[in-house]
């Protein structure tokens, strides 16, 4: 979508975007219309996330049990709640350390 966006405020008509995203992206001009009309409707580009690693820990599995419990009740993937539990704590030693 940012793509499109970036096209967008080229002086170029959706069609041409449609077009010229569908070729770069290897896309159907079907999906790529959808890009467009998504980069319509923002006035600037979406955050392109980190990438992510697998981090394997060992835990008790009581606690893996609550984590899954509270990253449901959430409506959260576990790998999200985890990462804002521990960008909570990283935060928290950063003001008292």
């Amino acid at each position: 979508m940012n793509q499109a966006l970036q096209f967008l405020n080229r002086p170029l008509s959706p069609a041409e975007v449609v077009t010229r995203l569908a070729a770069q992206l290897g896309v159907s001009t079907r999906q790529a219309a959808r890009y467009v009309r998504s980069a319509q409707q923002q006035s600037v580009p979406l955050p392109i996330p980190e990438a992510k690693d697998v981090f394997t820990v060992k835990l008790p599995k009581s606690l893996i049990r609550r984590v899954r419990q509270r990253a449901r009740a959430q409506a959260q993937p576990i790998s999200d709640w985890v990462a804002q539990a521990l960008e909570g704590q990283l935060r928290s030693i950063r003001r008292h350390g």
